[in-house]
């Protein structure tokens, strides 16, 4: 499996880490209480995240890697808690110019597709 590229930049204060709201469905019942049902035994977190100022080369990297892995899990390691996931990404990475026409703001958001993390 392979693993995220090793970039000069790295993610910026816009990083987020979201539960999924899905995993838990809330009905309600003739009580008046909220009736609460787990739906999934693995909750996979969304990592959607940005990245400011970065260079052509990375940007490379990055379409590169996304490429050959938006079919298949790869191995990500979180920034915010030094822990590798098993991700995927949600979409392709999104890039518009970041204040100079040679650095790159690019969106990505990915998700957890194992329990397993290292």
């Amino acid at each position: 499996m392979n693993t995220w590229p090793i970039l000069s930049r790295k993610i910026s204060h816009t990083f987020a880490d979201e539960p999924n709201p899905d995993a838990t469905l809330i009905a309600s019942t003739a009580s008046g209480y909220p009736h609460l049902n787990k739906l999934f035994t693995f909750d996979a977190r969304t990592f959607p995240f940005e990245m400011r100022s970065v260079p052509e080369a990375d940007k490379l990297d990055i379409f590169t890697f996304y490429e050959a892995n938006k079919e298949v899990p790869f191995y990500w390691p979180n920034p915010q808690d030094s822990v590798q996931y098993e991700v995927c990404f949600v979409r392709p990475p999104y890039c518009q110019i970041d204040g100079r026409i040679d650095l790159w703001r690019i969106q990505i958001v990915l998700r957890q597709t194992s329990a397993e993390t290292s």
